[in-house]
This record gives structure tokens, C-alpha cells and sequence, in this order.
């Protein structure tokens, strides 16, 4: 009788600290493919043996496929108020709390399904980690809701109706990961409030221990638990809307100056975007498609291989299309700023992982600091369920273990309503990842 078995070399350390895990990144590019060795042990080639083709184990994963809930703006990102009394941050700070879980990249696809014939220890496929758009979303909103609330008390005040300030930009850094199993406390300092322009830092903790409903909605108690160190941190700008006197961007939108790739398929006939946007990943589960659960959007991706392939890195480009899963209210103009940046942070220094070759030896690729810049009168940012919006992404600079992703929001009629930039760490791993059959 011919057994036949696959051996997946992950290589770059060995059992038994043998974990397939999420990246360090602070509140996390989550789901990279990486092998730690917890005790930083001499890296050895490790050797993951399955009893079974891949093919046998892919084909058994896709029967598993389900479809998840997914949840909307309304549910994902609600932000409860902790009333000032309960905290001691002084007066003036203004504390929230989110009361979902954090979506984590990868959490669905079917790990255990895929790896039911293993031979020797499990590898862990995500780590402690979530997706960091969620706070990156969060937090500024957050900001908004403060001054949203102030806004009111002033009309109520003075009977005098202001237009709504949006966000202006967030400049953001993570600093340790965030955890899925309890909420994101946010508070809010004033640092201006000026008449046309305000400015709000958000500090970002989490509770040292995991809320007592962990799968959500996060009870109101959860805020009075002791909290660890800050996991984010952010300044918000916030601007009332303005007539300007010009209008300058470039001549070509993103609309024409690809209109020969989009209009080779509809918008949400592109592949869908992948939970984790990795060669090793999406290569094990390449039949596995779908959302997920991811919240808020539907996002797709189209297919550049071939206006990239006889470019250099730099001159790269991906474009992501999307919209929301169902209608945000038109007159929340921060919610829908926000949703552009969550939608931004999604996948992006793992793809370059992929165009530079690390995409089956990735070693860390983990988002550091983020700016989002919105370039228009807020309500300009807007979005409906119909129109598809487009995310131009490309990758300027790698140098010294760091790497540089820029990107252009643009709208569906072909305005430049808002820029990308983000810095973080991308290094490959000590040895390349091989995948390999062999009969026994």
C-alpha cells in the first residue's frame, strides 16, 4: 500500500516551540506566516508532516466552508460612554469603550480542518494580534464622538446650528498587540478647539483581563477592570467643511488610467479580498474564498499581475475596490471617514511581503505608524451601497528592515478624496519556507 504524505517545510525554528503565529505588529497586520521560537533558541529547519496530500487536506478544509455573520457599522462600531465619575483620568478626559470583538485576519479559515492528519505538534496559526484598522478606526472616531457631543451642547446652549466638524487626519502608532477577548478603552484629551479646527489625542488601553462575555457585546463593567499600557495612541484633527478657492489633483483619476483592467470584470466579480493576503496562506486555502467575517465592507481585489509583472517594486500598484455591506448614514460623516481608514490598513505591508518574495518565508511584517489625511469637505468622504470606491496602493521604500506603503482613496466619480501612509517592519525569514511531497 502507497502512503502518500506531504511535508510542508515551514524552516526557520524548530519544535518544540513550533508556532505558526500572527506577527508581533501592535494591534497587528494580523495572520502572518511566521515560526517563533518563544525561548530564541539556535533557528533550525522545522518540518511539518501531514498523513495525507495537501491536496487531500485542502480538498477536506472546502467541504467545511460556512458562511459567517458579519457585522455592519451600527454593530462593530459602537462606542459606549463612560461616565467621568467612574474614571480617574481628571477632568476633561472623556473615556469609551468599543463593545465588539476586534476582527482577526485568518480566524476563519478552516486551521483545524486543514491539519486534522498532522503528524507532531500543531502549528498555531494567528497570535495574540487582531487586525489593527480596527482600533486605527476606533480611536478617532472616538475623538469624534467628543466633539460631536459638544457640538450639541453648544446648539443647545446658544440655539446656533454649526456645520458638523469631520476628520481632518490621524496620525497613529501601535506599540503592543491588541487582544480579541476584551473591549478597547478609549480617552480623549483636548489638545485644540478652535473655531473652524480641533485637535484630540486618543490613548488606547485594554483591560489586563478578558471581559467576562469575551465573544461580545462587552458588558459596561469592563471599563472599571485595571487596564494594561497603551496599545495605541493618536492624534485626530478634526476641520468644519470650507469653500476653497481651487481644486488641484492629478489629471488622470484612478478610474481612467486603469479603466482597461476594471472594465475587464464587475466590481464584485474581482476575487474577493483574502483574510490574509499571503503566498503561503492564500496558496493553502487558494479554493477557500469569501468575507470571512470581516465587518463594515465588502472589498475586492483586482488582479495586477500583469500591469505589475515587468515592473519594479516601486512602480507597483494594487487597487482594492470597495463599499460598505450595508448603508451608513448619510449625515455621520465620521463614520464614514473612518471606514475608509479601517478599509486602508487592511493587507497591505504583507502584500508587499509578497512582490519582494517573502511571501513563503515571511519573517515579520508588522505596521508601526499610520497618517491618513482626508484631502475634502467630509462630506465629499460619503459613501453609498451602490458606487464602488478604489484604494491605489503602492510601496516607495524598503530599507533596513522597514518598508513605506502609500495610497489614494478615490471615489467613484474620480475624486481624490483622501491619502494613505504607513510605515512599518518587513523581513524575511532566516530560511525559505518549502512545501514538498513525498511517498512513503
Amino acid at each position: 500500500m502507497v502512503v502518500a504524505s506531504n511535508a510542508i517545510r515551514y524552516g526557520d525554528f524548530s519544535p518544540p516551540d513550533l508556532q505558526l503565529v500572527a506577527s508581533a505588529s501592535a494591534v497587528a497586520e494580523t495572520a502572518q506566516p511566521v515560526l517563533h521560537d518563544l525561548n530564541h533558541k539556535r533557528p533550525q529547519s522545522a518540518m511539518v508532516e501531514l498523513e495525507e496530500t495537501l491536496e487531500e487536506a485542502q480538498k477536506r478544509a472546502m467541504a467545511s466552508y460556512r458562511e459567517w455573520p458579519r457585522m455592519d457599522f451600527h454593530g462593530f462600531m459602537e462606542l459606549a460612554q463612560v461616565p467621568e465619575h467612574s474614571h480617574k483620568q481628571g477632568p476633561g478626559v472623556k473615556r469609551y469603550m468599543s463593545r465588539q470583538p476586534a476582527w482577526m485576519a485568518g480566524n476563519e479559515l478552516p486551521w483545524e480542518e486543514l491539519f486534522q492528519n498532522l503528524k507532531g505538534p500543531r502549528p498555531r496559526h494567528s497570535g495574540l494580534g487582531v487586525f489593527g484598522g480596527c482600533v486605527y478606526a476606533q480611536a478617532p472616531l472616538a475623538a469624534a464622538r467628543a466633539i460631536e457631543e459638544e457640538e450639541k451642547r453648544q446648539t443647545a446652549a446658544t440655539g446656533i446650528v454649526k456645520l458638523v466638524p469631520g476628520i481632518h487626519s490621524i496620525q497613529g502608532i501601535f506599540t503592543i498587540p491588541g487582544r480579541g477577548d476584551r473591549p478597547f478603552v478609549f480617552d480623549v484629551t483636548d489638545i485644540v478647539s478652535a473655531r473652524s479646527f480641533f485637535g484630540r489625542q486618543v490613548n488606547v488601553r485594554q483591560p489586563r483581563q478578558p471581559s467576562s462575555n469575551p465573544t461580545g457585546p462587552f458588558p459596561d463593567s469592563d471599563a472599571e477592570l485595571p487596564l494594561s499600557d497603551i496599545c495605541f495612541s493618536c492624534i485626530t484633527t478634526l476641520k468644519r467643511p470650507a469653500d476653497g478657492v481651487d481644486d488641484v489633483q492629478l489629471p488622470i483619476s484612478a478610474q481612467k488610467r486603469y479603466a482597461g483592467i476594471l472594465s475587464q470584470r464587475a466590481p464584485d466579480e474581482w476575487e474577493t479580498a483574502p483574510q490574509s493576503d499571503i503566498d503561503i496562506i492564500t496558496s493553502l486555502f487558494r479554493d477557500f474564498k469569501g468575507h470571512g467575517a470581516f465587518p463594515l465592507l465588502d472589498m475586492h481585489k483586482v488582479d495586477m499581475s500583469d500591469y505589475n509583472d515587468d515592473k519594479e517594486v516601486p512602480d507597483r500598484r494594487q487597487l482594492m475596490l470597495y463599499r460598505p455591506m450595508k448603508p451608513i448614514p448619510k449625515d455621520d460623516v465620521n463614520g464614514h471617514i473612518v471606514c475608509h481608514a479601517f478599509e486602508a490598513d487592511r493587507n497591505g505591508l504583507i502584500m508587499l511581503g509578497n512582490h519582494m518574495g517573502y511571501g513563503f518565508n515571511m519573517g515579520m511584517a508588522a505596521s508601526l505608524s499610520y497618517s491618513f489625511y482626508v484631502h475634502t469637505n467630509p462630506e465629499e468622504a460619503v459613501m453609498d451601497d451602490e458606487g464602488w470606491w478604489i484604494q491605489e496602493i503602492n510601496w516607495p521604500r524598503v530599507s533596513a528592515n522597514r518598508c513605506m506603503m502609500e495610497s489614494k482613496i478615490w471615489s467613484p466619480e474620480g475624486k481624490h478624496v483622501a491619502s494613505t501612509y504607513q510605515d512599518g517592519i518587513l523581513v524575511p525569514a532566516r530560511e525559505p519556507m518549502e512545501v514538498k511531497e513525498s511517498k512513503l
